[in-house]
């Protein structure tokens, strides 16, 4: 393997985590219960309000191998031509190794504008050479039969505005976006941020408040009189994640195992753990609570059975 390519294969696996610190895929996405379509997959048909058909012919635009001109492009020419909707180099430069990367991760349709024709959203994420992952969007409409520039979504670094998804509901568009919080860095959000737009004269105006919601709900877990564990069964959007509170005592030991490899689960408490199948054990040093986060992995939601012992 030669170094371009582990380059790609290492920034490639880098954008997979960009909504998170955890051992999330990309927000990228690409959905948390929407009907956006993923970059590599066809996306369904959005009903035109009191309309029973609409211009659809945006879809024939290849979006995966197309010409755009991101913000993060630092060259003086900004275009950037994605070829199944990845785009890369690494060039010497002084003293140091130039790395771009650059991807399409999640392409969605509607109807913004109200004039009976789709237009398309598409959002990319673009690595420069450091920890900093930066997504934008660009939202394309049709003009004399090819696509042309309509607006832009502002992205931001990873937790710090990243986008997750997008998607367009009775003329409006609605993207989610990631929080740090207040004691939150880029690397890990813990809010998940929806933002409506009227998008109707070719720019972004917000609608209403923006919803606010936790990455991680979290809940405090108590065993049923007489036992000492507890299964708990969850469904996890792609993205997103669980914690379980548990109280326990100094040297007890806390068992904890999901039934799929398509969650992984932690503790975030700095403590040695033993990791063993879909899951791990702990000696608890001291008294007090410990918190269980369990994280969706997948590219698409997943039911999880988890289990929570403690002995």
């Amino acid at each position: 393997m030669n170094k371009q390519s582990i380059f790609t294969a290492i920034i490639t696996a880098s954008l997979l985590v960009v909504s998170s610190c955890s051992p999330f895929r990309n927000s990228a996405n690409s959905g948390s219960g929407n009907t956006a379509a993923a970059a590599d997959e066809p996306a369904q048909p959005e009903a035109a309000a009191g309309k029973a058909t609409f211009n659809q012919d945006i879809r024939k635009v290849d979006f995966k191998n197309f010409t755009y001109e991101p913000d993060c492009a630092y060259d003086e020419n900004k275009k950037i031509t994605v070829k199944n909707a990845e785009y890369s180099y690494e060039k010497p430069a002084d003293g140091y190794t130039d790395r771009f990367y650059f991807k399409v991760f999640e392409i969605s349709y509607g109807d913004l504008n109200a004039d009976n024709s789709e237009e398309a959203i598409v959002l990319t994420v673009c690595n420069t050479g450091g920890t900093g992952n930066f997504t934008e969007g660009f939202i394309y409409s049709l003009k004399d039969g090819k696509p042309a520039l309509y607006t832009k979504i502002p992205g931001g670094d990873r937790a710090e505005g990243g986008l997750r998804t997008s998607r367009v509901e009775n003329g409006q568009l609605i993207v989610e976006s990631n929080d740090p919080g207040e004691t939150g860095g880029a690397c890990c959000p813990e809010f998940i941020l929806t933002t409506h737009y009227d998008v109707s004269g070719g720019k972004l105006k917000q609608v209403g408040k923006v919803d606010r919601r936790g990455v991680f709900p979290t809940e405090r877990v108590s065993f049923a009189k007489g036992t000492t564990g507890k299964t708990i069964n969850l469904k996890i959007a792609v993205d997103e994640g669980r914690r379980y509170i548990v109280g326990a005592g100094a040297n007890q030991t806390l068992d904890v195992s999901v039934d799929t490899d398509k969650a992984s689960v932690r503790l975030l408490e700095n403590i040695e753990t033993t990791e063993n199948t879909n899951g791990f054990s702990a000696v608890l040093p001291k008294n007090g609570d410990y918190t269980i986060e369990v994280s969706n992995v997948d590219e698409k939601p997943i039911n999880v059975v988890l289990n929570i012992r403690i002995r």
